[in-house]
């Protein structure tokens, strides 16, 4: 029997699921525009609160979350309170709970007064795996964790940075382990350690198990001990913070954190210690340069960062109005891979061709799910974005004996 030697074209698709993206040599291989919107009707729209105050309407989202079963939490800032959207999860999906306001259609700050139902300006949101949501109450000076199951408007059930529900001063009774100002980012590890972006005590605190301990801070980082506040003292380096805003922790426990005056984002190894200097930095070429840039190694004024499962590194570069991911293996001083919001990473002007699917203007917070989809909430284009995780096409030769 004679045999030939064909060569044949095949295409493997590559569908989510694995909760990582493949590392690509050709990002022109990624169709980098958004599947979703929510909290506008639609991808050509970006007015704040659209058709009026409701379930279905955003004002100036800041960060963005989600639970393991899929449940998108986004910190609706501009009103004074936390949105949850239960899964599946549909484009222009009306929000399924609420929190900091009795109601979809009110958005009073600090509605009926500083308790533990109010909200004043929310920045941050997390998610641990029991369910338990914690939610970085900026202008109250305090972080509030909601016990799961959750349920519309409940009252939360511990406070951090504050002696109790009614105080909202900054660095109640003197700066120290237990004080906040002006909190951002947060962030739950698997154990259950919580991490806080205090933002204008230009630190960033771990607290341990603190559901089950106490509301005092047990490690910082940034600062040399619990006791200063000073940005970049006692001058830039892998150990210093000017106004961290957002956290993320990856599955081995390593912190990564959005330095956000310094146009940095910092990497710190597990096992984490106060004090301690970070091992990797994205945004600068070393640890002793902060100065903002546009190129695929370069931030300005980063807001948030997220890790998915593969250890893929993606941050809301918020004045480059774009969100960058970094495959792994992390390095330092990393080129980015793909651009999100810009057409290449030379660009970075506001809703850059219009809004749309592929704009963006002012992103805040980034999220990754277990499937591996990216939200990123759009903050001046008052929506959040997700983008579903990529049809990969790969052609390769493939020869077929006969």
């Amino acid at each position: 029997m004679d045999h030939a030697l064909r060569m044949l074209s095949v295409v493997i698709i590559l569908v989510g699921g694995w909760g990582a993206r493949p590392r690509l040599a050709d990002a022109g291989q990624v169709d980098t525009s958004a599947a979703r919107v929510f909290g506008q009707p639609d991808f050509s729209s970006n007015a704040a609160n659209n058709g009026g105050l409701s379930a279905r309407s955003l004002s100036f989202p800041s960060h963005v979350a989600l639970d393991a079963q899929g449940n998108l939490y986004v910190a609706d800032h501009s009103n004074n309170r936390v949105l949850e959207y239960d899964a599946p999860l549909t484009a222009g999906a009306t929000a399924d709970r609420v929190f900091g306001q009795p109601n979809f259609s009110s958005n009073t700050p600090d509605n009926g007064g500083i308790t533990a139902s109010s909200l004043d300006s929310p920045y941050g949101v997390a998610v641990d795996k029991q369910g338990n949501l914690y939610v970085a109450d900026y202008n109250n000076s305090r972080v509030l964790e909601y016990d799961a199951p959750l349920s519309s408007s409940e009252a939360a059930s511990h406070v951090f940075g504050q002696p109790n529900f009614s105080d909202h001063s900054v660095n109640t009774g003197g700066l120290s382990a237990s004080t906040l100002n002006f909190p951002v980012g947060v962030a739950v590890d698997a154990q259950g350690n919580l991490f806080v972006a205090d933002t204008n005590n230009n630190r960033v605190l771990e607290y341990e198990s603190p559901l089950t301990t106490d509301a005092v801070a047990d490690r910082v980082f940034g600062q040399a001990d619990f006791f200063h506040n000073t940005p970049n003292s006692p001058s830039l380096s892998g150990a210093t913070l000017s106004y961290p805003w957002g956290v993320t922790l990856d599955k081995l426990g390593n912190l990564y954190v959005a330095d956000n005056n310094n146009n940095r984002v910092l990497e710190y190894d597990a096992p984490l210690s106060t004090g301690a200097a970070a091992n990797r930095v994205f945004g600068q070429p070393d640890f002793s340069h902060n100065a903002g840039g546009l190129s695929a190694t370069g931030l300005a004024n980063p807001f948030s960062v997220a890790v998915d499962g593969a250890g893929n590194l993606f941050v809301g570069d918020y004045n480059n109005n774009r969100a960058l991911e970094y495959d792994a293996p992390l390095s330092s001083g990393a080129a980015a891979s793909l651009v999100f919001g810009q057409p290449d990473f030379t660009h970075n002007l506001a809703n850059n061709g219009g809004v749309s699917t592929r704009s963006l203007w002012q992103p805040d917070g980034v999220a990754v799910d277990a499937e591996g989809n990216l939200y990123v909430a759009d903050v001046s284009n008052n929506r959040v974005l997700q983008y579903d995780w990529f049809v990969v096409k790969i052609y390769m030769p493939l020869a077929v004996r006969f």
